[in-house]
């Protein structure tokens, strides 16, 4: 069954208080800028603290010379994350660098952000297809070492049809009713595990929600089906 990771993308009150609230589910919780560079070990440790049965992402996407992330990596699996990511564009090199330290940490690729799109190539210079871009840091981060891939909904089946099977991870997850916000390629929490999504990444629609636990129970359930 597909896992469900909140994303703790909100003040440190709110999101210790929010982590109490939903201990008693088996579930995911991510942590990334907006709390780690203020409070760093403190949030992670008080996570773990509350939750002890729940595992823990550090999104930090990393991406700088291979000597850096490797540092990097290695003191996120000191921390004792579950799950660190990082950017397949810094290359093949860069990944197996950090691989070779990430102990039980898992290494996620991102390959291209849920709010960028086919414009977003173009502005970068990019010439190649959407799809083409996305396949080949997919493949170079497979290759390099990552245990799994972060991607959109949209793109999961076709990367698992050419790459094989990987650890995917979703955002961009928005259960029917909600709004997309800034995020452009989009799914329900069933269309993307329909098309292989392994943890399903959900933020604004459970933390800002009147009521949490019914948010994620909701989801829960429509991913168990």
């Amino acid at each position: 069954m597909a896992k469900l990771c909140v994303a703790l993308d909100t003040d440190y009150e709110k999101a210790i208080n929010l982590v109490e609230e939903l201990k008693e589910y088996p579930l995911i919780f991510k942590v990334g800028y907006k709390l780690f560079i203020p409070y760093g070990r403190e949030v992670v440790e008080t996570i773990k603290r509350i939750s002890p049965k729940a595992e823990l992402f550090l999104d930090l996407k990393l991406h700088d010379i291979p000597n850096t992330v490797r540092n990097g990596v290695r003191g996120a699996s000191q921390l004792g994350v579950d799950y660190l990511t990082l950017h397949t564009l810094g290359g093949k090199e860069m990944i197996e660098t950090a691989a070779g330290v990430k102990g039980n940490t898992n290494v996620l690729g991102v390959t291209l952000l849920t709010s960028h799109d086919g414009g977003y190539l173009e502005e970068i210079g990019v010439s190649l297809p959407k799809e083409e871009f996305i396949l080949r840091l997919a493949k170079i981060g497979l290759e390099g070492g990552c245990d799994g891939l972060v991607c959109s909904a949209h793109e999961v089946e076709f990367l698992k049809e050419r790459l094989g099977d990987f650890l995917a991870v979703v955002p961009g997850i928005r259960p029917a009713g909600f709004s997309k916000g800034d995020q452009k390629r989009v799914a329900t929490p069933r269309e993307a595990v329909e098309r292989g999504a392994d943890i399903l990444v959900v933020g604004r629609p459970i933390v800002e929600a009147p009521n949490p636990k019914e948010v994620v129970e909701q989801i829960l359930e429509e991913i168990s089906k």
